[in-house]
């Protein structure tokens, strides 16, 4: 079994300027060890690098491979129900258990006897929501983190699947990957996902005014948004006020490592909006914390 670092560095050693040279002899080796790494983030950050390498064609193979594994790992990390319940009170039905004892004995009161019609339970009713995704690639990001960014949209429109939910990615202008009522095709998105370009300056606010259009195209009555920044804005002017706009905003922060990152920024944009804010250390931990911010109430 090859090791995703012993590849990884082998690859680094190939000079750019060697590809139509090298990609004959060496690439089809490589991309069948990518092939043969056990499913997980090594394996998908892999293959974009060897794809960022490869010729045309390879590419096109590559890409389709990415697309698989990348759709296996998104659906296996969102596995189990999220959005949001709310509790009503509502007449027995056989296979309820959850008694409301005030209600019930509201309704028994002066009947000699307890009626299966006068006994009312608490049941948990899931209430559909709408939802916006904001991911940050105004910084320069290897293929392997974008990568990682299409796995955490993966993660978010898999647990939402059953909600309305949008996608954008923003570096000086939002751009708009999913609208609210697209349907939720997720080898579309993921594809989409996959021609991101990063790099540019950082327009959080404008962005924040794109997520509340995108939501308030829906009728729900729970609008949530999260935003993946390193809270940086380098354009746009402030973004809080603008977060205060929203029902609820949860940041999650995260830096990319090349210079601006402003948590006291992402922090009061949490703050006014309602919502968590968490710094994620790592970017390959961006999947879990969307899981994580979608399972909170």
């Amino acid at each position: 079994m090859h090791r995703f670092e012993d590849i990884a560095t082998l690859l680094y050693r190939i000079p750019s300027s060697l590809n139509d040279i090298l990609n004959e002899k060496y690439l089809d080796e490589l991309i069948k060890a990518g092939k043969e790494l056990e499913p997980g983030f090594p394996q998908i950050k892999l293959l974009s690098m060897i794809r960022k390498r490869a010729d045309f064609k390879r590419k096109l193979e590559i890409r389709r491979l990415l697309l698989q594994k990348i759709m296996y790992l998104s659906q296996k990390i969102a596995q189990g129900a999220s959005g949001i319940t709310k509790t009503v009170v509502t007449e027995y039905r056989p296979g309820m258990d959850e008694i409301d004892v005030g209600r019930t004995v509201e309704e028994q009161l002066g009947k000699p006897t307890l009626d299966y019609e006068n006994i009312y339970c608490s049941e948990r009713r899931k209430q559909k929501a709408s939802y916006v995704l904001m991911l940050d690639v105004s910084n320069s990001m290897y293929l392997e983190k974008i990568a990682i960014a299409t796995i955490a949209t993966g993660v978010f429109a898999s647990k939402l699947r059953n909600d309305f939910h949008a996608v954008l990615t923003f570096s000086r202008k939002a751009n708009i990957i999913k609208h609210i009522y697209e349907p939720n095709n997720l080898k579309h998105l993921l594809n989409k996902m996959l021609d991101i370009e990063s790099g540019g300056a950082t327009n959080i606010r404008e962005t924040l005014l794109e997520g509340l259009e995108l939501l308030n195209e829906s009728k729900t009555h729970f609008k949530t948004g999260i935003i993946v920044t390193d809270g940086w804005a380098t354009v746009g002017g402030d973004p809080v006020e603008i977060a205060s706009k929203y029902d609820k905003l949860h940041v999650l922060g995260i830096s990319f490592g090349l210079g601006g990152y402003d948590p006291a920024t992402n922090s009061l944009m949490a703050q006014r909006g309602r919502g968590r804010y968490v710094y994620i250390k790592k970017f390959d931990d961006l999947p879990i914390a969307i899981t994580k911010i979608l399972a909170s109430k």
